[in-house]
């Protein structure tokens, strides 16, 4: 198995058991599985995935309505209390 006896196997599984303890290893186990899930989907559809955020980002910057700042007259598209350009305030 990868090269390695079972020797070696059952010294990282006990270590690892004594660092993350019987409680968390099933939330680790988890959390692996998923990150190794969400890797194997990006790689095997990355094409896709890039056509469904551009086209939710394109959905949200056209419901987002867009302003200008009175103080520096940049377009702000979204809704913020200060300008991201100069820092004026622009709800009361």
């Amino acid at each position: 198995m990868f090269g390695y006896s079972w020797g070696p196997i059952l010294i990282i599984l006990l270590i690892v058991l004594i660092l993350f303890g019987p409680k968390r290893l099933p939330e680790l186990g988890e959390s692996i599985g998923k990150a190794i899930k969400s890797f194997k989907k990006a790689h095997e559809e990355p094409e896709s995935l890039t056509q469904q955020e551009a086209q939710s980002s394109a959905d949200a910057s056209g419901a987002a309505q867009a302003s200008t700042c009175p103080a520096c007259q940049k377009e702000i598209s979204g809704d913020f209390a200060f300008c991201p350009h100069c820092g004026h305030r622009l709800k009361t």
